[in-house]
């Protein structure tokens, strides 16, 4: 985290325009939107719509965020996310939770129940659907199936500053169960219950990080190693700006989250 990093006040386009320009140092900046190619996400709420099968992500409303990592939908989740805060919740509410993934590897291994989950999430394909916002129309359903666990990649092993670590992950429970409603034919007790305890460690089980981050701070995240997530709010100003950041160009991403050129 960098506090004060000296964009507060300036007018949206030069502040997006420095965030652009420090991602670009770090990796390669993606598009989170395949209708409109956004690189540079607003986090804030927006109205309300009614009806609908419209499935809303976090990033659109207030309250919570349960813990999860961005991208968890996509063939290719980038290795890396930053988090400016432009208005931070004026509520005592909103704060920043991380959880880190060796956390949650040691949880499980502490039971049976736990040992046998992690061996069935690194091996057994789970749905994931696309929220609508990042989805290619407002009710299309779109599902992306991958394990939770999966093979470290070389960004992961790079930046790390601990050994390299023994997976990469993805994980969204909302997501999931709405993949798995879509999918029912992968919903098997084994791997529903495995997903269920898997929800239990990382919402309560894993040690977390919590902290309230105050205007004009960057945060940078190991999207493919830590979970992240918020606490409730319900301060309809808090405003921040995320920009996910791939090692791979654009142009050889798999997946909506690529843009055509870089």
């Amino acid at each position: 985290m960098i506090h004060n990093l000296g964009l507060a006040g300036l007018p949206e386009e030069r502040r997006n325009a420095a965030l652009y320009a420090l991602t670009l140092m770090l990796g390669y900046p993606t598009s989170t939107d395949q209708r409109t190619g956004r690189v540079a996400w607003d986090v804030r709420a927006r109205p309300a719509t009614e009806g609908g099968s419209r499935f809303t992500t976090f990033s659109e409303r207030v309250g919570n965020a349960d813990m999860h990592t961005d991208s968890s939908f996509y063939p290719m989740p980038e290795e890396q996310f930053v988090l400016y805060v432009v208005h931070a919740a004026r509520c005592d509410g909103g704060k920043s939770l991380l959880v880190d993934g060796d956390d949650i590897y040691d949880a499980l291994q502490r039971t049976d129940e736990g040992r046998a989950a992690f061996d069935l999430l690194c091996t057994t394909p789970v749905p994931f659907r696309v929220p609508a916002v990042y989805a290619a129309g407002e009710e299309t359903v779109e599902v992306h199936v991958a394990p939770v666990f999966g093979p470290v990649t070389r960004a992961a092993s790079r930046y790390s500053v601990k050994p390299a670590p023994r997976f990469a992950m993805r994980w969204r429970y909302d997501s999931i169960l709405k993949g798995l409603d879509a999918r029912p034919d992968l919903a098997t007790p084994a791997l529903c219950d495995a997903l269920a305890l898997m929800n239990e460690v990382v919402e309560k089980g894993a040690v977390r990080f919590e902290e309230q981050l105050p205007d004009d701070t960057l945060m940078l995240v190991d999207n493919h190693h830590m979970l992240h997530g918020r606490t409730t709010y319900t301060d309809e100003r808090r405003h921040l700006i995320r920009i996910r950041i791939s090692d791979v160009p654009n142009a050889e991403r798999i997946g909506p989250s690529g843009v055509a050129r870089d």
